[in-house]
């Protein structure tokens, strides 16, 4: 999968969207216990987004039908606050790649 960069036991990285107008970048790391997101929005980085593992309550897909038809990761926090990340290309991709990291985090 072009999608996950890096797949070892102890750490992932996942890239998603494309150079326009969205994306991010996921670095999860076991060995340090964090979470980065690093998202961009019209070629501007957006605040990184910095967290434990531990604070990683949810990682899910948010379908929308139609007329929107749209398909984006969601990462929801042990506290309540959730962020968007952007989709790969396909629903089928991005659904793939939701589960590996769920699966990778230890989330059922």
């Amino acid at each position: 999968m072009t999608w996950i960069v890096e797949d070892t036991p102890e750490r992932m990285v996942v890239r998603l969207g494309a150079a326009f107008p969205h994306s991010a970048v996921c670095v999860l790391d076991k060995e340090t216990g964090r979470a980065r997101f690093y998202r961009r929005l019209f070629f501007i980085p957006r605040r990184t987004i910095d967290v434990s593992l531990r604070q990683i309550a949810d990682f899910e897909l948010v379908e929308v039908g139609p007329p929107l038809n749209s398909f984006d990761p969601r990462v929801v926090l042990v506290s309540g606050k959730r962020f968007y990340l952007s989709p790969a290309d396909t629903l089928e991709a991005t659904r793939e790649v939701v589960a590996r990291v769920r699966e990778f985090l230890g989330l059922r």
